[in-house]
């Protein structure tokens, strides 16, 4: 139990520190994708992924090989989800940028964390999105981002991170992801 906590905490201070620290405001609201703003989304992503990995590895004392597999993984994931989100183009919904994050994040679970049970990639995926969607969502509704500054950008996403911090950090311990990573 308390290694699930403290997954759940890791998991939820690094993505609410990353959103806060290392957030641009990409293109969305841009009419086309951008590859600049989707390379560069990807490298901020990546180094809050390896944040949000070093705080996991520290809180399950995984060995130094699946601790390297949980860091390659986060910065996967994370980097990702930034890409595809800071990219973005405004002529496709929100929603769908945040569908494809989460099968980003279930191909990764699959391919560097070896997971192998099809209901834990499952869950594994719609809570990235669900958290994505639901931080964005409930930001809005409170009026986020206060300013159109940095800072203001800097308050909205470390809302963003920490509402899917929260919804896959706890989805992901409840499916015992912290406990198999420890035993691979």
């Amino acid at each position: 139990m308390i290694t699930r906590l403290a997954w759940i905490v890791a998991i939820t201070l690094g993505l609410l520190a990353g959103g806060f620290g290392l957030h641009f405001p990409g293109s969305y609201g841009e009419p086309a994708w951008s590859a600049s703003a989707a390379v560069f989304g990807f490298i901020l992503g990546a180094v809050n992924g390896l944040f949000v990995g070093i705080l996991g590895w520290i809180a399950l004392r995984l060995s130094r090989r699946d601790g390297g597999r949980l860091l390659v993984a986060m910065g996967v994931i994370v980097g990702g989800t930034h890409a595809l989100n800071d990219g973005s183009s405004s002529q496709l919904p929100f929603a769908l940028y945040q569908l494809a994050a989460g099968l980003v994040a279930a191909g990764t679970a699959a391919w560097i964390l070896r997971e192998r049970r099809r209901s834990a990639l499952a869950i594994i995926g719609i809570a990235w999105t669900l958290g994505l969607i639901v931080g964005g969502w409930s930001g809005d509704i409170l009026g986020l981002p206060l300013t159109e500054t940095p800072l203001g950008w800097a308050q909205d996403h470390a809302w963003d991170g920490l509402v899917t911090g929260l919804v896959w950090g706890t989805a992901t311990a409840v499916i015992g992801l912290p406990d198999a990573l420890r035993r691979r």
